[in-house]
């Protein structure tokens, strides 16, 4: 009872609306395990990732802590810290390059197509493989090395469209990525404040 603003009692008060399209209890639920398995889980299983390569690389750690001992200076971070937290968010980048939690995706062709030799009929099933893409020597140098200088605005240009699509990528792009993005890059620098990584 009583006003709450958390995102549940929202969805229930778009729910409550007869004119939303939230309007039905499958809806409401759909958009529930969305923000929860979609918004959540794959956040944290790039963060493992980011904290397993940190621990295998004390020279990324000790520039991603100077970073943000710099820019933070000991206070928490928040929203507006994150133009300089640029390292920060190239080391997360970097960890979803290498260990996508994502590492496939699945599109159906709405017409006939070819890839190289190959004829793509329309309603095929075709399987797009982030983990291979994002490791391939064609679009990534040195791919297997835990680079994530790659991401720095200053490089960023050089990446290839669609080498990069842990979030898949084009209109269908998971509508997450960027607050996802946001949130690891605000953890990743608030756990480096207070603890080192390594693997026991």
């Amino acid at each position: 009872p009583g006003e709450h603003e958390d995102l549940l009692s929202l969805l229930m008060a778009a729910y409550d609306d007869p004119a939303s399209p939230l309007s039905s209890t499958r809806q409401l639920r759909d958009e529930i395990l969305t923000f929860l398995i979609g918004g959540h889980e794959t956040t944290a299983a790039g963060l493992a990732w980011t904290f397993y390569l940190l621990s295998e690389h004390p020279e990324v750690e000790r520039r991603l802590r100077q970073e943000v001992d710099e820019v933070l200076m000991g206070r928490p971070p928040s929203f507006d810290d994150l133009a300089r937290l640029p390292y920060t968010k190239a080391v997360f980048d970097e960890a979803l390059r290498l260990y996508p939690p994502v590492w496939t995706f699945s599109r159906t062709a709405i017409a006939d197509d070819r890839l190289d030799d190959c004829p793509i009929p329309e309603g095929t099933t075709v399987m797009l493989s982030a983990y291979a893409i994002q490791r391939n020597p064609r679009y990534w140098p040195d791919p297997e090395a835990f680079e994530p200088s790659r991401f720095l605005p200053e490089n960023e240009a050089n990446i290839p469209a669609f080498a990069y699509f842990p979030f898949s990528g084009g209109p269908r792009a998971c509508i997450g990525g960027r607050l996802a993005t946001i949130e690891a890059t605000l953890i990743l620098a608030r756990i480096t404040q207070s603890f080192r990584f390594r693997v026991l």
